[in-house]
Protein backbone atom coordinates (compact mmCIF):
# COMPACT_ATOMS: atom_id res chain seq x y z
CA UNK A 1 0.00 0.00 0.00
CA UNK A 2 1.29 3.46 -0.97
CA UNK A 3 0.26 7.04 -0.31
CA UNK A 4 -0.84 8.86 -3.47
CA UNK A 5 -1.48 12.60 -3.78
CA UNK A 6 -4.22 13.47 -6.30
CA UNK A 7 -4.73 17.07 -7.48
CA UNK A 8 -7.66 18.26 -9.61
CA UNK A 9 -9.86 21.36 -9.33
CA UNK A 10 -12.98 19.54 -10.56
CA UNK A 11 -14.59 17.93 -7.46
CA UNK A 12 -16.25 15.13 -9.45
CA UNK A 13 -13.04 14.20 -11.27
CA UNK A 14 -11.04 14.39 -8.03
CA UNK A 15 -13.48 12.03 -6.35
CA UNK A 16 -13.43 9.51 -9.22
CA UNK A 17 -9.63 9.43 -9.49
CA UNK A 18 -9.27 9.12 -5.72
CA UNK A 19 -11.79 6.29 -5.56
CA UNK A 20 -10.02 4.37 -8.33
CA UNK A 21 -6.70 4.62 -6.49
CA UNK A 22 -8.29 3.63 -3.19
CA UNK A 23 -9.88 0.61 -4.88
CA UNK A 24 -6.36 -0.40 -5.92
CA UNK A 25 -5.51 -0.58 -2.21
CA UNK A 26 -3.70 2.73 -1.74
CA UNK A 27 -4.26 5.71 0.55
CA UNK A 28 -5.12 9.06 -1.05
CA UNK A 29 -4.52 12.69 -0.12
CA UNK A 30 -6.67 15.13 -2.14
CA UNK A 31 -5.74 18.63 -3.35
CA UNK A 32 -7.93 21.10 -5.23
CA UNK A 33 -5.23 23.25 -6.82
CA UNK A 34 -1.49 23.26 -7.44
CA UNK A 35 -0.47 25.31 -4.40
CA UNK A 36 -2.43 23.06 -2.05
CA UNK A 37 -0.88 20.01 -3.73
CA UNK A 38 2.64 21.33 -3.16
CA UNK A 39 1.90 22.10 0.49
CA UNK A 40 0.39 18.65 1.05
CA UNK A 41 3.32 16.95 -0.68
CA UNK A 42 5.71 18.68 1.72
CA UNK A 43 3.66 17.44 4.68
CA UNK A 44 2.78 13.88 3.64
CA UNK A 45 5.71 12.88 1.36
CA UNK A 46 3.60 10.74 -1.05
CA UNK A 47 5.01 7.89 -3.12
CA UNK A 48 3.16 9.07 -6.25
CA UNK A 49 1.57 12.35 -7.39
CA UNK A 50 -1.31 12.43 -9.89
CA UNK A 51 -2.14 15.93 -11.11
CA UNK A 52 -4.33 17.65 -13.64
CA UNK A 53 -2.71 20.39 -15.73
CA UNK A 54 -5.35 23.14 -15.78
CA UNK A 55 -5.74 24.20 -12.14
CA UNK A 56 -5.99 27.55 -10.33
CA UNK A 57 -3.11 29.16 -8.41
CA UNK A 58 -0.56 26.73 -9.89
CA UNK A 59 -0.80 24.60 -13.04
CA UNK A 60 0.11 20.92 -13.20
CA UNK A 61 3.17 21.72 -15.32
CA UNK A 62 4.40 24.20 -12.73
CA UNK A 63 3.64 21.75 -9.92
CA UNK A 64 5.81 19.13 -11.66
CA UNK A 65 8.67 21.60 -11.86
CA UNK A 66 8.32 22.72 -8.24
CA UNK A 67 8.22 19.15 -6.92
CA UNK A 68 11.46 18.36 -8.74
CA UNK A 69 13.11 21.24 -6.87
CA UNK A 70 12.05 20.02 -3.42
CA UNK A 71 14.49 18.01 -1.27
CA UNK A 72 12.84 14.70 -0.42
CA UNK A 73 10.29 15.03 -3.26
CA UNK A 74 12.36 15.26 -6.43
CA UNK A 75 12.42 11.45 -6.81
CA UNK A 76 8.64 11.08 -6.40
CA UNK A 77 7.07 10.03 -9.76
CA UNK A 78 4.32 12.21 -11.24
CA UNK A 79 1.45 11.32 -13.56
CA UNK A 80 0.28 14.41 -15.47
CA UNK A 81 -3.28 14.53 -16.87
CA UNK A 82 -4.51 17.07 -19.42
CA UNK A 83 -7.28 17.71 -21.93
CA UNK A 84 -5.32 20.50 -23.67
CA UNK A 85 -1.68 19.38 -23.74
CA UNK A 86 -0.53 17.10 -26.53
CA UNK A 87 2.39 15.77 -24.54
CA UNK A 88 3.50 15.76 -20.93
CA UNK A 89 6.19 17.56 -19.00
CA UNK A 90 9.84 16.48 -18.88
CA UNK A 91 9.42 16.56 -15.09
CA UNK A 92 6.54 14.05 -15.19
CA UNK A 93 7.04 10.28 -15.23
CA UNK A 94 3.92 9.61 -17.32
CA UNK A 95 1.18 11.46 -19.20
CA UNK A 96 -2.48 10.76 -20.03
CA UNK A 97 -4.74 12.75 -22.35
CA UNK A 98 -8.24 13.44 -21.03
CA UNK A 99 -10.67 11.81 -21.47
CA UNK A 100 -9.18 8.37 -20.84
CA UNK A 101 -10.39 4.91 -19.95
CA UNK A 102 -10.36 4.09 -16.25
CA UNK A 103 -8.64 0.80 -17.03
CA UNK A 104 -5.78 2.70 -18.70
CA UNK A 105 -5.47 4.95 -15.65
CA UNK A 106 -5.45 1.97 -13.28
CA UNK A 107 -2.75 0.24 -15.33
CA UNK A 108 -0.61 3.38 -15.43
CA UNK A 109 -0.84 3.93 -11.66
CA UNK A 110 0.10 0.30 -11.05
CA UNK A 111 3.04 0.47 -13.48
CA UNK A 112 4.45 3.77 -12.16
CA UNK A 113 4.21 2.66 -8.54
CA UNK A 114 5.89 -0.64 -9.36
CA UNK A 115 8.87 1.25 -10.80
CA UNK A 116 8.92 4.00 -8.16
CA UNK A 117 12.08 4.08 -6.04
CA UNK A 118 11.79 3.95 -2.30
CA UNK A 119 11.68 7.50 -0.96
CA UNK A 120 14.06 7.88 2.00
CA UNK A 121 12.47 9.61 4.95
CA UNK A 122 14.82 12.11 6.54
CA UNK A 123 14.50 12.25 10.32
CA UNK A 124 12.57 15.34 11.36
CA UNK A 125 13.72 17.71 14.06
CA UNK A 126 11.30 18.19 16.99
CA UNK A 127 10.19 21.54 15.54
CA UNK A 128 9.62 20.02 12.10
CA UNK A 129 7.72 17.10 13.63
CA UNK A 130 5.49 19.50 15.55
CA UNK A 131 4.81 21.62 12.46
CA UNK A 132 3.87 18.54 10.43
CA UNK A 133 1.54 17.38 13.18
CA UNK A 134 -0.18 20.76 13.33
CA UNK A 135 -0.47 20.97 9.54
CA UNK A 136 -1.90 17.45 9.32
CA UNK A 137 -4.33 18.17 12.15
CA UNK A 138 -5.57 21.30 10.36
CA UNK A 139 -6.01 19.55 7.02
CA UNK A 140 -9.16 17.59 7.88
CA UNK A 141 -11.10 20.54 9.32
CA UNK A 142 -9.96 22.76 6.45
CA UNK A 143 -11.18 20.28 3.81
CA UNK A 144 -14.57 19.96 5.54
CA UNK A 145 -14.88 23.75 5.81
CA UNK A 146 -14.00 24.22 2.12
CA UNK A 147 -16.69 21.69 1.15
CA UNK A 148 -19.26 23.62 3.17
CA UNK A 149 -18.05 26.90 1.70
CA UNK A 150 -18.64 25.65 -1.86
CA UNK A 151 -22.21 24.79 -0.87
CA UNK A 152 -22.82 28.15 0.80
CA UNK A 153 -21.53 30.18 -2.17
CA UNK A 154 -24.84 29.52 -3.96
CA UNK A 155 -26.82 31.32 -1.25
CA UNK A 156 -28.36 34.72 -2.10
CA UNK A 157 -27.55 37.93 -0.19
CA UNK A 158 -27.32 38.81 2.68
CA UNK A 159 -25.62 35.46 3.31
CA UNK A 160 -23.03 36.19 0.62
CA UNK A 161 -21.04 38.56 2.84
CA UNK A 162 -20.85 35.93 5.57
CA UNK A 163 -19.61 33.37 3.03
CA UNK A 164 -16.91 35.77 1.82
CA UNK A 165 -15.81 36.35 5.41
CA UNK A 166 -15.62 32.60 5.98
CA UNK A 167 -13.54 32.22 2.83
CA UNK A 168 -11.11 34.87 4.04
CA UNK A 169 -10.73 33.08 7.36
CA UNK A 170 -10.01 29.78 5.60
CA UNK A 171 -7.33 31.45 3.48
CA UNK A 172 -5.81 32.83 6.67
CA UNK A 173 -5.68 29.34 8.21
CA UNK A 174 -4.09 27.93 5.06
CA UNK A 175 -1.44 30.65 5.11
CA UNK A 176 -0.73 29.96 8.77
CA UNK A 177 -0.15 26.27 8.01
CA UNK A 178 2.29 27.15 5.21
CA UNK A 179 4.08 29.69 7.40
CA UNK A 180 4.46 27.11 10.16
CA UNK A 181 6.03 24.61 7.78
CA UNK A 182 8.42 27.21 6.36
CA UNK A 183 9.33 28.52 9.81
CA UNK A 184 10.20 25.00 10.97
CA UNK A 185 12.41 24.35 7.95
CA UNK A 186 14.13 27.71 8.30
CA UNK A 187 14.83 27.18 12.00
CA UNK A 188 16.35 23.76 11.26
CA UNK A 189 18.50 25.12 8.42
CA UNK A 190 16.92 22.84 5.82
CA UNK A 191 15.93 25.60 3.38
CA UNK A 192 18.37 26.09 0.51
CA UNK A 193 18.10 28.65 -2.27
CA UNK A 194 18.14 27.86 -5.99
CA UNK A 195 19.29 31.20 -7.37
CA UNK A 196 19.15 32.18 -11.03
CA UNK A 197 20.08 35.32 -12.92
CA UNK A 198 16.86 37.14 -13.66
CA UNK A 199 14.72 40.27 -13.69
CA UNK A 200 13.40 41.05 -10.20
CA UNK A 201 10.33 42.71 -11.72
CA UNK A 202 8.97 39.29 -12.72
CA UNK A 203 8.46 37.71 -9.25
CA UNK A 204 7.27 41.06 -7.91
CA UNK A 205 4.68 41.42 -10.68
CA UNK A 206 3.55 37.81 -10.13
CA UNK A 207 2.88 38.58 -6.46
CA UNK A 208 1.05 41.77 -7.38
CA UNK A 209 -1.17 39.82 -9.79
CA UNK A 210 -2.04 37.32 -7.03
CA UNK A 211 -2.79 40.15 -4.63
CA UNK A 212 -5.21 41.72 -7.11
CA UNK A 213 -6.93 38.37 -7.65
CA UNK A 214 -7.31 37.35 -4.01
CA UNK A 215 -8.20 40.84 -2.77
CA UNK A 216 -10.59 42.31 -5.37
CA UNK A 217 -11.50 45.89 -4.67
CA UNK A 218 -8.27 46.63 -2.78
CA UNK A 219 -6.34 49.38 -4.60
CA UNK A 220 -2.83 48.33 -5.63
CA UNK A 221 -0.38 50.95 -6.87
CA UNK A 222 2.88 49.74 -8.44
CA UNK A 223 5.98 51.70 -9.46
CA UNK A 224 8.80 49.78 -11.15
CA UNK A 225 11.64 50.82 -13.48
CA UNK A 226 10.92 50.48 -17.22
CA UNK A 227 14.13 48.49 -17.71
CA UNK A 228 15.00 45.04 -16.34
CA UNK A 229 16.35 44.90 -12.78
CA UNK A 230 19.06 42.25 -12.92
CA UNK A 231 19.67 40.20 -9.81
CA UNK A 232 20.72 36.73 -8.73
CA UNK A 233 17.84 35.31 -6.68
CA UNK A 234 15.55 32.35 -6.02
CA UNK A 235 12.24 33.27 -7.76
CA UNK A 236 10.05 31.01 -5.63
CA UNK A 237 11.47 32.23 -2.33
CA UNK A 238 11.33 35.92 -3.21
CA UNK A 239 7.73 35.52 -4.35
CA UNK A 240 7.04 34.15 -0.86
CA UNK A 241 8.57 37.29 0.64
CA UNK A 242 6.51 39.59 -1.60
CA UNK A 243 3.32 37.56 -1.05
CA UNK A 244 3.62 37.99 2.72
CA UNK A 245 4.13 41.74 2.50
CA UNK A 246 1.40 42.35 -0.09
CA UNK A 247 -1.11 40.18 1.75
CA UNK A 248 -0.50 42.06 4.99
CA UNK A 249 -0.85 45.42 3.23
CA UNK A 250 -4.06 44.36 1.47
CA UNK A 251 -5.61 43.57 4.84
CA UNK A 252 -5.08 47.23 5.75
CA UNK A 253 -7.12 48.38 2.76
CA UNK A 254 -4.51 49.32 0.17
CA UNK A 255 -1.13 48.42 -1.29
CA UNK A 256 1.61 50.66 -2.65
CA UNK A 257 4.64 48.88 -4.14
CA UNK A 258 7.84 50.60 -5.25
CA UNK A 259 10.94 49.00 -6.74
CA UNK A 260 14.15 51.03 -6.84
CA UNK A 261 17.55 49.94 -8.14
CA UNK A 262 21.06 51.31 -7.75
CA UNK A 263 24.43 49.89 -8.72
CA UNK A 264 24.85 48.34 -5.26
CA UNK A 265 21.39 47.11 -4.31
CA UNK A 266 17.68 46.92 -5.10
CA UNK A 267 14.98 48.04 -2.71
CA UNK A 268 11.35 46.89 -2.69
CA UNK A 269 9.04 48.96 -0.50
CA UNK A 270 5.48 47.83 0.33
CA UNK A 271 3.30 50.38 2.11
CA UNK A 272 -0.26 50.37 3.44
CA UNK A 273 -2.70 53.07 4.65
CA UNK A 274 -3.56 51.26 7.88
CA UNK A 275 -3.44 52.45 11.48
CA UNK A 276 0.29 51.78 11.74
CA UNK A 277 2.32 49.67 14.14
CA UNK A 278 3.01 50.76 17.71
CA UNK A 279 6.64 51.70 18.22
CA UNK A 280 7.04 49.10 20.96
CA UNK A 281 6.12 46.35 18.46
CA UNK A 282 8.73 47.23 15.82
CA UNK A 283 11.83 45.69 17.49
CA UNK A 284 10.20 42.25 17.75
CA UNK A 285 8.19 42.34 14.54
CA UNK A 286 10.26 39.63 12.83
CA UNK A 287 10.47 37.20 15.75
CA UNK A 288 8.70 33.87 15.07
CA UNK A 289 6.40 33.68 18.10
CA UNK A 290 6.16 37.05 19.87
CA UNK A 291 3.40 37.78 22.32
CA UNK A 292 1.06 40.67 21.80
CA UNK A 293 -0.98 42.19 18.97
CA UNK A 294 1.46 41.29 16.16
CA UNK A 295 1.37 37.56 16.80
CA UNK A 296 -1.25 36.75 14.13
CA UNK A 297 1.02 37.84 11.27
CA UNK A 298 4.36 37.19 12.99
CA UNK A 299 5.09 33.83 11.38
CA UNK A 300 4.74 35.22 7.88
CA UNK A 301 6.97 38.20 8.64
CA UNK A 302 9.53 35.91 10.30
CA UNK A 303 9.61 33.67 7.22
CA UNK A 304 9.94 36.69 4.90
CA UNK A 305 12.76 38.13 7.01
CA UNK A 306 14.71 34.87 7.08
CA UNK A 307 14.33 34.35 3.32
CA UNK A 308 15.61 37.89 2.72
CA UNK A 309 18.64 37.10 4.91
CA UNK A 310 19.35 33.95 2.90
CA UNK A 311 19.60 36.21 -0.15
CA UNK A 312 22.17 38.36 1.66
CA UNK A 313 19.60 41.09 2.23
CA UNK A 314 17.31 42.29 4.97
CA UNK A 315 13.68 43.07 5.75
CA UNK A 316 12.88 46.17 7.80
CA UNK A 317 9.79 48.10 8.84
CA UNK A 318 8.96 51.68 9.61
CA UNK A 319 5.68 53.05 10.91
CA UNK A 320 3.99 55.83 12.79
CA UNK A 321 0.62 55.36 14.48
CA UNK A 322 -2.14 56.59 12.21
CA UNK A 323 0.15 56.87 9.17
CA UNK A 324 0.34 53.30 7.91
CA UNK A 325 3.39 51.06 7.68
CA UNK A 326 6.15 50.45 5.14
CA UNK A 327 8.14 47.22 4.83
CA UNK A 328 11.38 47.36 2.85
CA UNK A 329 13.30 44.45 1.32
CA UNK A 330 16.89 45.34 0.45
CA UNK A 331 18.92 42.92 -1.69
CA UNK A 332 22.52 43.15 -2.91
CA UNK A 333 22.76 43.94 -6.61
CA UNK A 334 24.43 41.68 -9.15
CA UNK A 335 27.83 43.15 -10.02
Amino acid sequence: MSLVLVADDEPAVLEVLSQVIEDLGHDVVRARDGEEALALARIHRPRLVVTDHMMPRMSGMELCSRLKQEPGLREVPIILLSAVLQQGSPDASAFLNKPFEITDFEALVHDVLAKAPAVPQEPATPVEALSRWVAQSLQGPLEAARDQLRTLRDLPPPSKSAVEALGAQLQSLERMGRYLQDAARLSSGSVTLRPVEGDLRQPLEASVARCRTTGPGVPVEVTVPPEAVGLRFDPERLEQVFDVLLTNAARQGGVRVELKASAEQVLVRVSDPGPGIPEAELPRLFQPFPEGPAQGEALGLYVASELAKLHGGALSAESRPGQGATFSVSLPRVA
